[in-house]
């Protein structure tokens, strides 16, 4: 996987998330980060695409390399009946995760996706929630990160900010020394309850 630039043209990457508990049947049987890579496997299996499932250091988060149309894979999860996944999106860029570096990517795949008239939102998810920004102090939460990247994307590339109808998700994923960027349309992200 490539860090620090945008993720070469003919690999994709898949960020998925699974459950933190499974509850079928009132028993605990399976641990969801197990049963959804058998998901993923049975899945991609079926519909013939090479991939590679790589572990993150979070049991709940796997990155899976794959060689084929993002789209396609999770409209193929979406049709599956799965019951460990609970999300899946196309990552853009893999950056080592000083916040600088994050925002400054995220500014670039922004500029070159989102046009003047649409809008965004930022989901952002950190684990130890200790970003330090020079000269902005310690980032202590998903929120305010969220909030400090929206402020820079409206001030410096005049977009616009809206978290409730927008056209675009900007998704921030921490997967431990690396962070994954993802900005995408809302329908090219799987979301399972």
């Amino acid at each position: 996987m490539k860090n620090n630039e945008q993720l070469e043209k003919d690999v994709v990457v898949l960020l998925v998330k699974f459950k933190e508990e499974m509850d079928e049947n009132g028993l605990k049987k399976v641990k969801p980060e197990i049963l959804g890579v058998e998901e993923i496997e049975k899945t991609f299996n079926h519909i013939g695409i090479w991939f590679y499932i790589m572990q993150s250091e979070y049991f709940d988060t796997v990155t899976v390399e794959m060689d084929s149309d993002p789209a396609k894979a999770i409209e193929e999860l979406r049709k599956s009946n799965t019951v460990a996944i609970k999300r899946a999106i196309p990552l853009d860029s893999i950056v080592s995760t000083p916040p600088e570096l994050v925002i400054s990517s995220i500014q670039k795949l922004v500029q070159f996706k989102v046009a003047n008239n649409e809008s965004f939102t930022v989901k952002c998810n950190l684990r130890d929630n200790s970003y330090n920004l020079k000269g902005k102090g310690n980032v202590n939460s998903a929120d305010l990160l969220s909030s400090q990247i929206a402020s820079i994307l409206c001030r410096e590339l005049d977009l616009k900010h809206n978290d409730r109808d927008s056209d675009w998700i900007v998704q921030i994923e921490e997967l431990g020394d690396t962070t994954g960027i993802a900005v995408c349309r809302w329908e090219d992200v799987l979301i399972k309850d």
